[in-house]
């Protein structure tokens, strides 16, 4: 479902702004990063443009061949810890890696610029004022997908002391139509169509699956340097645009469910139980009474939210600890199998080829001769 409200504020162009030094009315707390260099209201475009203006306050990386560039920007200490990495991808996809947490509320203008933006909520808590009564708040995983024409402003902000960890993916509704949608994209096609002339922001929220979770984490936690940083970049943002376009029309149908804060803290704790303890493996019953949730609500509620049922998020945790410790650790295949929740190698080893259609034992390093 597409849901639009109504939030026209009338506005000169960031650039205007940049070269007469007007900015909007003040706002309490603390601007934000990418305003705070590239000025009050700015765009995306505006960021990128004055790291190329200024290549001496932000050190840029280049890909020529592949145009790419990007940057990372870090907090100042007094404002909080993390930082901001930009990345641009050719012409038409921007992306903003997010993993900081502000020491105060911080505030901050969003302007229009008529494009479409992917949001890849992984942990924090935020709010976008996407019209002047209902707030929008995302405080646990989630995708949001959202139409800003040109022309329409919304303001955001973030808890103190709030870790956020995001990543933004953002271009023109042109860029979507061309490159992902087809007729089985759910809402998605309407929303891309609908923006070029809207004059109000329209989203659509959805759940973030295990995939979409486990890619938007890739480009966070980005363990490159250099330009192969920017090339790992390019290709786990293309795929996951793939899985999320994907998701809407799988999940074209499903309900937008909400959850209040203690379902969110009790389906949380069940994920979190379940990546701890991965020997011996849980039962539902006993993450149900860890949680503090009812079977039902329990089994339902994580399926929706997380995109997976509890049995399939135990064994993929248990499969990727089982191929770090046969990739990085001289240990047993058996004591490997035990550590893991299996008591007989055999089972252990048929699991994970299901998992990974590899045995245990093709995984581990090749000895040196």
């Amino acid at each position: 479902m597409i849901v639009s409200k109504p939030y026209r504020a009338p506005r000169t162009t960031s650039k205007a702004r940049a070269l007469n030094g007007v900015s909007r009315a003040p706002v309490c707390g603390s601007g934000g990063l990418l305003r705070h260099r590239a000025g009050p209201g700015a765009t995306l475009d505006d960021a990128f443009a004055v790291l190329d203006e200024e290549p001496g306050s932000v050190p840029v990386t280049r890909h020529p061949a592949r145009n790419l560039r990007g940057a990372r920007i870090t907090l100042d200490p007094a404002e909080g810890s993390g930082y901001y990495e930009l990345t641009r991808i050719g012409s038409e996809v921007m992306v903003l890696v997010g993993n900081w947490a502000y020491n105060h509320t911080r505030v901050e203008l969003v302007p229009g610029d008529g494009r479409i933006q992917f949001y890849f909520k992984l942990c924090g808590d935020l709010t976008l004022l996407v019209s002047r009564t209902e707030p929008l708040r995302l405080n646990r995983p989630s995708l949001l997908v959202y139409a800003q024409p040109a022309g329409v402003d919304m303001q955001e902000w973030t808890a103190p002391a709030a870790l956020e960890r995001s990543v933004a993916i953002t271009f023109s509704p042109e860029y979507l139509i061309e490159n992902f949608l087809t007729a089985r994209s759910g809402a998605l096609p309407e929303l891309a169509l609908a923006s070029g002339h809207a004059e109000r922001v329209r989203y659509m929220r959805r759940p973030l699956t295990a995939s979409m979770f486990e890619l938007a984490s890739k480009l966070v936690d980005n363990p490159f340097e250099g330009v192969l940083r920017l090339v790992h970049t390019e290709a786990v943002t293309l795929e996951l645009l793939c899985a999320a376009v994907n998701g809407f029309s799988t999940l074209a149908s499903a309900p937008n469910e909400e959850y209040s804060d203690r379902d969110l803290r009790c389906l949380n704790a069940a994920r979190d139980l379940l990546m701890r303890q991965l020997s011996p493996a849980p039962t539902i019953r006993q993450v149900s009474r860890a949680a503090g949730m009812n079977e039902t609500s329990l089994k339902h509620g994580f399926k929706a939210l997380f995109g997976e049922t509890l049995f399939d998020f135990s064994v993929r945790c248990r499969m990727q600890h089982a191929l770090t410790l046969l990739r990085e650790r001289r240990m047993p295949v058996a004591r490997i199998a035990e550590s893991v929740g299996y008591s007989h190698q055999t089972s252990f080893a048929t699991a994970f080829r299901r998992h990974f259609g590899v045995s245990p034992r093709d995984v581990r390093p090749v000895k040196p001769r």
